[in-house]
This record gives structure tokens, C-alpha cells and sequence, in this order.
């Protein structure tokens, strides 16, 4: 039966689903839901009885296959460690990184991730042996930041090693055979593209050719991203389809008998999927075009749909951990919408001008796939419906020519000759994708959708694909698809629309430093600091993703405490990113030389940059009162910290101070003035440091709870062991982001909820 495959795959994958996640009484609820539909439908018997086993088996081929995520931290440290390079190294501004396979027996050492903190001269295939720091990956800190951990515990990685010096390199043993050629195939093309065309071109020809995205630039690949065509630089089915087109022509031209044919180009799907290193997207693609191929050949058209099923099995088989990854998801969502969405449009509109094919087809792969762009990348563009119907397209003709400079690139005059004509389609699609995204609305940030609305929004794409294909009524038609429409517009829904009437404090965790996220009570934001680095961009791992995660398109003000680089560096970074009304700074500090970026940003965006001083209030909206403490207008002072501004928030019972920096000089001068009363919840001033320490501070606070924002094992000591003994000798709840992650705090002006994103 057509699509059996993908049917035996969507079982296979909850039983492995129930599996991962522990869910064991979601087993014992299936045979027992299994036992009453026996009772109910007997003529059904064979297919609820082998529901159940498929199932059963998913869940237990997962608990054979897993490996115990807990690792004795004890086990990290200094250490060499010796295997064979199992994937391309990624070398990125000036730093390497590659998976590293080793001999050990310990399943949590059969893989390492390795960075080097220079530019290594290794290749795939490689046994090298290694000095470094063994270390387990850090867990997220925020909800929307990249989980690095979950991403490597996929790949049943869990640990890095960071090597630091050249000479840590101890031992490399050059790779033998295919592999040697491969990277010696890999090295000329890339050398060979680099000379021909420009850098900006050149790295997005080889990210579309060999998956290499890391080297693009970011600002262009954000571009991509907005206009929904970022697929292209996952080397999927879009590359395989093509690859087969290419050779099966070339083939053809040669006069190649069916089984000659056949072969070749099986021969050249294995010899590129090695070349590109077999990404799970290529794995799929291969499987599918050698099984299509093979049908040809025997005479047997038809059937895609259980080729995709049967490919999706096999993958899983090899590696089980593979169904939970992005590029498993979204490779095979896009391709269940080519194969068996796209034909049931066909089938029912059954039109005869094969220009609507050109728009259907990459039109339904996009359909498949919206909701899951949404929870992962917080992205809908509504432009790539559109844009995707003419860039997959451009993005084939660079594919194509690419797979004829790939058999001329020893011969740099012809590799020209395809490669040109590559550069200037790749002009003409930054162009494009330039155009587009520029076009109000083109994209929107949206609120990471929960599991609920995307089951719903795909079973009414099963069901629209069940009208399309039984030819029920248009009325069917035309509720399965506005009921889709329904799900988009609440996925897109403004984040200031939810919880209405409810005020939300969030302490972000940004390592070293200070990001505090208000959402008023009718839907203003509020983003105070963005913590900041002179080693990583904190706004760009930690504060931006937080705020896509949110859905936040728009900032109602940007606010500086105090311009110190843990502070200001990652607003900057949010500001250039994020819309934003005003931006507020200390009155006595407007004039800093730090604060210049911040003035061109504010003005180039036309936004009002504003001073701001002890005595003035923020109104924002009725029952919500933000009041400047300190600092005061004539204050002279050199060090920024006392500088700092202080607002004291209040909305109904509800109280918060925030103090940023100060020290204990400015402390006591705000005791001293009479501004301090009892607050419910307060910031503990410069992440807790012995300097910020003043006992009667908090005893005139009185406060339930305190947050300390600070980076995990930091240089400076914070906090300090004095500060948390005060907090807890007067029964202060402390809260700490290097513990407890991003902490929440809402309230209705009379009840608080507290939540804490454990890392």
C-alpha cells in the first residue's frame, strides 16, 4: 500500500519519542487504548495489532541504543586524548573544530568535540592525538538560546576538549585512500573557487555546494534566513534531485545502456554524499534517489512515498538519536509535503499548464514546513512562499553548474567557464533576497509556538491532504485550509497580547553581567542592560535569542544603567538587531564616548535618546509606576558603578528596586535621602560584590527575595561569601542566574509567580 513506509516510520518514531523522554505509562496508555479499539472495531484486528508492535518496538530499539546522559565531571580535566577526525574541520576566524572519534570502551568518550584555538591544519580522516581541557558542554541559560548540550548529546557527544596551543597537536597520522583523495578533491575545489570568484561569492557557492555555511557572512545568512531560503545551504534533496538531473543527462549524452546508467550515478551519489561528509538531509536524499533509481531500472515507477518512509527508517536504525534533530525534521516534513501534498493539489485542481507546478512545488514544501521554522528559528516569512517559487530555481542553476565545475576543477580555464555563470546567479540572488527582505512584513519574529498548535496545524494538512485526495467537497477544502490560516495568525500573534494585565521580570543569565527584561502589564517591553563581553557576543547568544523567543519585534525602551562594558556591549548588539522607541541613559553620563555608538543607532533608527536623573518618573501606563532613585543631577564622581542609575518599579502590592552597580557609597546616599521602603523583590547590587555590601540597605528593603546576576566560576569572586551570609542571616530568598538560569517573575499586582530555567 502507497505511504505504508511513512506510516511505519511515524510509528516506529513515537514509540522511540515515548522512549527519550522516559514516558513509560505512554506505552501502557497505547496497548490499553490498542485492547478497547480491538474490542470495538474486530474487523480492524491485523492493523491495530501491528500498530501497537511497530510501536512497541520503536520504544524498545531506543532504550537498547541509548547511552546514559549523566558524566562524571570528575573525568574532565587536563588529558590527552587519541582518535580518528570523523567529519570536516570547521575553521572559522582563526579557531578549528572537529568531531573526534576515539578507541575508548566508555560510550561517553567515544566521541569528543574538539576546538582549537588557532587554525589547524588537520583533515578528515586524521588520527591525531591531542593535549587539552576536557570539558562538559554548558547547558543553556535562557529559554531561545542555542542548546549546545542537547545538540552534541544528539550526536552522542558528551564532552569537548579545547586545545590551546599548536604544539598540543602531539601526533597526526595522515588519512589513507579514499579519504586521502577526498580531501585532497575538497582542498583543490575550495582553492580553485577561492581564485576564481570573489570571497562573498565563493563562500556562499561552497556553503551551497558543500554545506560549508559557517564562512558566510552572518549579516547575509540572517538575510537568508528572514526570506525563508536558508535550505539552500543544507545540502538536501534540492542538491540530490539536481545531482541526479545533471548526471542522468550526462549519462544519457554518453548513450549509457539502463544498467550502466544506474550505476554511475549511484557511483556519483556516493562519491559526493562522501565528499560533503553524509549530512542526515544527504543520507535521506541518497536513499530515496537510489531507491526511485533502482524502480526505474527494474521497470517500476512510482512509490516515493515509501521510499521516504523506508529511507527514514534506515536512518533511524543507524542512529536513533538522528529523529531528534532539526536537520531529520525538516528534511523529511519538506519532502512528505513534495511527494504527497504537491500530487494531491495536482490530482484535485487537475489543471493542465505545467507553469502552476513551478509555483506548487516549492510551495508546498513550505507549507510542510512553517511550524517547525517557527519553534526553532522564531521565524515566519511570509515572503518565502513567494520567493522560494523563483530562488529554488536559481539556487538549482548554481547547484548544476557547480556539479560541472566539480568534474573540470583540475583544469582551471573550463572550471571558469561554469563557475562565472555560478557567481553571477549568486549576485542575482543576494539581489533578490536584498529586495525582499526589505519589504515590510516580509518576516516576523514570532513567539515560539507550543507542541499543542503544531500538532493541530499538521493534522489539518493531513486532513486537507485527505480532501484533496478523495475529492470531497470544496466546502472540506476550504475549512481544513482557513482552520490552517487560524493556526498561522496565532502563531503570529503580538507577544505583548499574552498575558494581558500581568507584569513580567526577567533576570536573563548573560554570564558576567546584567540583562533585566520587563514586560508591562498592557504589553510594552522594557529591556534594561544587555550584559556584555570583550571575549563572545552575550547579545547575540544570549539576549537577542531570548527576545526572537518571545516573539519580540519591537522594544519600547532600551535602557543603560551605567555604560560599563557588561552592561552596554550587549544592548548595543540587541539595539542594532531590534527596533526600538527610546533609549535612556544616566543624565550625568550622556556625554561618555561609550554612549556615541548608542546616540548613531538611536538616531539612524529615529528613536529619542533621553537623559534621565534621580526625581523623574517613567510613565508609562496606569497603575505602573517606574521612579528614578539615583543618580542625582550634581553627583561628580569618576567610577561608572556609582554612577549607576536606580529604578525603583511598582505595580500594584508588587515592588521591585533595581539598583545596577552601585556601590555602598551610593547605597547609603539613597537610604540617606529617605527613597528606600520596603520591596518586595531586589537586584543585589554589582552581582553581588563585597564593595555593594551594606547591611542596612537591605534590613530598610525588607525584601522577599533577591536576585544576584553573575557569571558561573568568574574571575572576580562573585558573589562574595559575605554578601550571601547578610542575605541569609535576614531570611532573604537569594536567586542566583549562574545556578538558576533566567529567572521570572510575574504578577497580577497581588500575587507573584516565580520561575527558574534550571541549567
Amino acid at each position: 500500500m502507497v505511504g505504508s513506509w511513512i506510516a511505519a516510520l511515524s510509528l516506529f518514531s513515537i514509540g522511540l519519542i515515548l522512549s527519550y523522554y522516559g514516558v513509560w505509562h505512554g506505552i501502557l496508555l497505547l496497548l490499553g487504548v490498542m485492547l478497547v479499539l480491538l474490542v470495538l472495531f474486530p474487523s480492524w484486528r491485523r492493523e491495530i495489532i501491528v500498530t501497537a508492535i511497530i510501536v512497541v518496538l520503536g520504544f524498545a530499539y531506543f532504550q537498547l541504543r541509548k547511552v546514559e546522559q549523566l558524566v562524571n565531571p570528575a573525568e574532565a580535566g587536563e588529558r590527552a586524548i587519541s582518535g580518528v577526525i570523523k567529519d570536516y574541520p570547521v575553521r572559522k576566524a582563526g579557531h578549528t573544530g572537529f568531531l573526534l572519534e576515539t578507541a575508548e570502551t566508555n560510550p561517553h568518550f567515544q566521541y569528543i568535540q574538539v576546538y582549537c584555538e588557532f587554525s589547524a591544519d588537520l583533515n578528515r580522516g586524521e588520527q591525531v592525538t591531542l593535549q587539552g581541557d576536557l570539558e562538559v558542554p554548558d547547558k543553556p541559560g535562557n529559554p531561545g538560546e542555542f542548546d549546545y548540550y542537547k545538540y552534541l548529546l544528539h550526536q552522542r557527544v558528551f564532552y569537548i576538549l579545547s586545545v590551546k596551543r599548536e604544539p598540543d597537536i602531539i601526533n597526526v597520522v595522515p588519512a589513507q585512500g579514499i579519504r586521502r583523495q577526498l580531501n585532497s578533491y575538497r582542498s583543490k575545489l575550495e582553492e580553485t573557487v577561492y581564485d576564481i570568484l570573489p570571497k562573498s561569492e565563493a563562500e556562499i557557492f561552497l556553503g551551497m555546494l558543500l554545506g560549508e555555511k559557517e564562512n558566510i557572512e552572518s549579516s547575509k545568512y540572517e538575510m537568508f534566513q528572514k526570506t525563508g531560503i536558508v535550505h539552500v545551504f543544507a545540502v538536501s534533496g534540492l542538491h540530490i534531485g539536481f545531482l541526479v538531473l545533471f548526471f542522468s543527462y550526462a549519462a544519457s549524452l554518453a548513450a549509457l545502456s539502463k544498467r550502466t546508467h544506474f550505476l554511475a550515478v549511484i557511483l556519483c551519489l556516493l562519491f559526493y554524499g562522501s565528499l560533503i561528509g553524509w549530512p542526515i538531509s544527504v543520507q535521506r536524499a541518497a536513499i530515496m534517489a537510489a531507491l526511485a533509481l533502482l524502480a526505474h531500472y527494474q521497470g517500476r515507477e512510482g512509490g516515493l512515498g515509501n521510499s521516504l518512509g523506508l529511507a527514514g527508517i534506515i536512518i533511524v536504525l543507524m542512529d536513533p538519536y538522528a529523529l531528534f534533530t532539526t536537520s531529520f525534521q525538516l528534511s523529511f516534513v519538506a519532502t512528505w509535503g513534495l511527494i504527497c501534498l504537491y500530487p494531491a493539489f495536482k490530482k484535485y485542481f487537475n489543471y493542465k499548464n505545467r507553469v502552476w507546478d513551478i509555483i506548487l512545488i516549492p510551495l508546498c514544501a513550505q507549507l510542510s514546513v512553517i511550524p517547525l521554522l517557527a519553534y526553532y528559528f522564531n521565524l515566519f516569512s511570509p515572503a518565502g512562499l513567494v520567493s522560494n517559487i523563483l530562488i529554488s530555481y536559481l539556487a538549482g542553476g548554481i547547484v548544476i553548474t557547480g556539479f560541472a565545475a566539480l568534474l573540470t576543477i583540475f583544469y582551471s580555464p573550463l572550471a571558469s567557464f561554469f563557475l562565472y555563470p555560478a557567481g553571477f546567479i549568486i549576485e542575482v540572488l543576494q539581489e533578490l533576497a536584498g529586495i525582499i527582505s526589505q519589504i515590510p512584513g516580509s518576516y516576523l519574529w514570532v513567539k515560539t509556538p507550543g507542541l499543542t498548535i503544531i500538532t493541530f496545524y499538521y493534522l489539518l494538512l493531513l486532513i486537507l491532504q485527505a480532501v484533496l485526495n478523495y475529492s470531497w467537497s470544496r466546502r472540506g477544502m476550504w475549512s481544513a485550509g482557513v482552520l490552517m490560516v487560524l493556526s498561522l495568525i496565532i502563531i503570529c500573534l503580538p507577544p505583548g497580547l499574552y498575558k494581558n494585565g500581568t507584569l513580567e521580570v526577567v533576570f536573563l543569565d548573560v554570564g558576567q553581567g546584567d540583562s533585566i527584561l520587563i514586560k508591562t502589564p498592557q504589553g510594552k517591553f522594557i529591556l534594561l542592560d544587555g550584559g556584555g563581553s570583550q571575549f563572545y557576543a552575550v547579545g547575540q547568544k544570549k539576549v537577542i535569542p531570548y527576545l526572537h523567543h518571545r516573539g519580540i519585534r519591537e522594544i519600547y525602551i532600551l535602557i543603560n544603567s551605567h555604560p560599563d562594558s557588561d552592561h552596554l556591549l550587549g544592548l548595543l548588539e540587541t539595539a542594532e538587531q531590534i527596533p526600538f522607541r527610546y533609549a535612556m541613559v544616566p543624565e550625568n553620563l550622556i556625554n561618555a564616548r561609550e554612549y556615541d555608538e548608542l546616540k548613531n543607532i538611536a538616531s539612524a533608527r529615529g528613536a529619542a535618546f533621553i537623559a534621565t536623573a534621580a526625581g523623574q518618573q517613567i510613565d508609562l501606563e496606569e497603575g505602573l509606576q517606574i521612579e528614578v532613585l539615583y543618580p542625582p543631577p550634581s553627583i561628580e564622581n569618576s567610577a561608572y558603578n556609582n554612577q549607576s542609575l536606580v529604578l525603583r518599579c511598582e505595580y500594584g502590592q508588587f515592588s521591585l528596586l533595581l539598583p545596577g552597580d552601585l556601590e555602598k557609597e551610593g547605597l547609603e546616599h539613597i537610604m540617606n535621602s529617605g527613597c528606600s521602603k520596603t520591596t518586595l523583590l531586589v537586584k543585589v547590587p554589582h552581582h553581588g560584590s563585597r564593595g555593594a555590601l551594606s547591611e542596612g540597605f537591605y534590613e530598610s528593603l525588607k525584601p522577599y527575595a533577591a536576585v544576584i546576576s553573575v557569571g558561573e566560576n568568574n574571575i572576580y569572586g562573585h558573589p562574595n561569601q559575605e554578601v550571601l551570609d547578610c542575605l541569609e542571616k535576614q531570611g532573604i530568598i537569594i536567586l542566583r542566574t549562574d545556578q538558576n538560569g533566567a529567572i521570572t517573575f510575574k504578577s497580577d499586582g497581588k500575587n507573584i509567580e516565580i520561575d527558574c530555567f534550571m541549567k
